[in-house]
């Protein structure tokens, strides 16, 4: 049996005033952002799963930027920033689609711009 560790971390700056929706505090802006993002953890693991069939030692971060948008709330302009990643194409194609379209909900007057670092680490198979 293999266990597989995946740690996340996340970087939000809100810009732009509007007049519809709540103003979240940069704090609880991070939290509720962070928050979409985890409903689709067990996506991710499923992608981080899929990499570990084709190589049971994959290990690295995958950088998603993304905006948020302020009338909607939507996730969008979803991409993996090359610089802070190291891992494998077709887990970090994975990543986006998962994430892509999600929406915060309330929405906030600002447009949110983030960042979100998934790490992940292969640990050795347990010795059963």
């Amino acid at each position: 049996m293999r266990i597989s560790t995946i740690l996340c971390s996340l970087l939000v700056a809100a810009v732009t005033t509007a007049c519809a929706g709540v103003k979240r505090d940069a704090e609880t802006y991070r939290a509720d952002t962070r928050s979409v993002l985890e409903t689709k953890n067990s996506a991710v693991k499923a992608c981080y799963d899929q990499a570990l069939v084709d190589d049971q030692s994959v290990s690295g971060e995958v950088l998603v930027r993304f905006k948020v948008e302020k009338k909607t709330g939507r996730l969008y302009d979803v991409a993996v920033d090359p610089a802070g990643t190291q891992a494998p194409e077709a887990l970090q194609s994975c990543i986006v689609r998962a994430v892509d379209g999600l929406v915060l909900d309330p929405v906030d007057r600002r447009e949110g711009i983030a960042s979100y670092k998934y790490t992940f680490k292969a640990n050795p198979p347990v010795q059963l």
